[in-house]
């Protein structure tokens, strides 16, 4: 037989046992109902989730444009030279060399735009056109960022010069063709310009540019060594 002391532990045993039971239901039901939230509210946000996974980033989503001749990480160059036969078949020709050249600091430079959020205006390809023209031995030069068109080709303007732009597109085989000015679906040919030095419209004889006149609408640049740019 257990004395008044003995008894009075047991029965508190006995209580905390009984409520130890029912908090333990309390907290099982508690529990129970916090997994039927978390459950709910993680079907309300899977599909979002899903799209989310299935989406590629913008980098891989739009594959740059041609990578073939202008290739991610590497250094271009791609020349034309017309020769005098030509030269003298095509009297209203300015253009007598032409070189698009992407150097080691170009490839850089690309690649911290592409370290960037793309949109559609975001430069995706840096460069520099050499020209030179008729009747003239120096050349003449201007740095293009370039951002990708509609059509999958490249749009490039000057970094310093607002105005002009020129039109970059793949013309097989790692060559590129270099537009000025454009053909409506129409046929009407849409005339451009781009400038081509640093000193824009402040130049004392009038600023240097490269317009799209008769024989200077379109050329056709092949791959070439770096010294072919130079």
């Amino acid at each position: 037989m257990l004395g008044g002391a003995g008894a009075q532990i047991l029965v508190r045993c006995c209580t905390f046992l009984r409520l130890g039971r029912r908090d333990e239901g309390i907290v099982r039901k508690a529990v129970s109902v916090q997994r039927e939230k978390l459950y709910a509210r993680a079907m309300r946000i899977l599909p979002a989730l899903l799209i989310m996974a299935m989406t590629p980033p913008a980098s891989a989503a739009e594959a740059r444009p041609l990578t073939d001749a202008l290739p991610p990480g590497r250094p271009s160059c791609h020349a034309r030279v017309v020769d005098a036969a030509e030269l003298a078949a095509h009297p209203d020709r300015r253009v007598a060399a032409i070189t698009l050249e992407r150097s080691a600091g170009d490839v850089a430079l690309e690649r911290k735009w592409g370290a960037r959020e793309q949109f559609d205006d975001t430069s995706i390809i840096s460069a520099t056109l050499r020209v030179r023209l008729r009747g003239n031995p120096v050349p003449h030069s201007v740095r293009l960022a370039c951002t990708q068109s509609d059509d999958g080709a490249l749009v490039c303007t000057s970094s310093l010069c607002a105005g002009g732009e020129i039109g970059i597109a793949d013309d097989g085989r790692g060559a590129v063709a270099v537009s000025i000015g454009g053909t409506l679906k129409s046929g009407r040919f849409i005339g451009h310009y781009i400038h081509l030095d640093d000193s824009c419209e402040g130049r004392a004889g009038g600023p240097i540019v490269l317009e799209s006149g008769d024989g200077d609408r379109r050329f056709s640049l092949a791959k070439a060594p770096k010294e072919a740019c130079r």
